[in-house]
């Protein structure tokens, strides 16, 4: 009987090893695909193609290793943007596969702000000012109105949505007006 217990705790030790290693594994190319990421916000370009695919990569490594994890998906939702503004990939396929990413990370994590204000930022580069991007920026507000994200999406497209939209803006002028205490 001891063996058999031992032999049971053996296996489930090699189970719980190779699923930490597959999330270390995964956190170390998410970590790569980061970095790339913040080194092309401090510049405001991507350096080159070659930088472009290997943070893909790395995204792609990381969600292969740790499946539907939401910084994973953001990560790489993140570079689609990227690659898309600097013309590395067809702008509206990448575009539009960023925000299913974005809307995947919402569906598990639908409390955290910043995932809200991006997919407002990414629908105003899709050029789609609609009902929907005032939701995204509604629950922007509601989940993280303090949170840099939200107050950034806000000072951005409040006033292109008050200029421009608004029908649009009319929902979001409290929170607009909240954001940048305005009375």
């Amino acid at each position: 009987m001891d063996n058999v217990i031992k032999f049971i705790l053996i296996i489930i030790l090699v189970i719980l090893t190779i699923v930490a290693t597959s999330f270390g594994v995964a956190n170390i190319a998410f970590k790569q695909a980061e970095v790339r990421v913040k080194s092309w916000q401090a510049i405001g370009y991507i350096g080159n193609a070659q930088d472009y695919r290997q943070a893909l990569r790395y995204a792609d490594d990381a969600l292969f290793y740790h499946p539907g994890h939401n910084q994973y998906l953001e990560i790489k939702a993140q570079i689609l943007e990227w690659g898309a503004d600097d013309n590395m990939v067809d702008r509206q396929t990448a575009l539009q596969h960023a925000k299913q990413l974005y809307l995947q990370s919402t569906s598990t994590r639908p409390t955290w702000p910043a995932t809200w204000a991006a997919l407002a930022m990414l629908k105003w580069r899709m050029q789609e000012f609609d009902s929907q991007m005032v939701s995204f920026l509604q629950n922007a507000y509601a989940m993280g109105r303090n949170s840099p994200e939200v107050k950034l999406a806000f000072q951005q497209l409040g006033p292109v949505l008050r200029d421009y939209h608004p029908q649009l803006f009319a929902p979001l002028e409290p929170q607009y007006d909240d954001l940048l205490k305005i009375k």
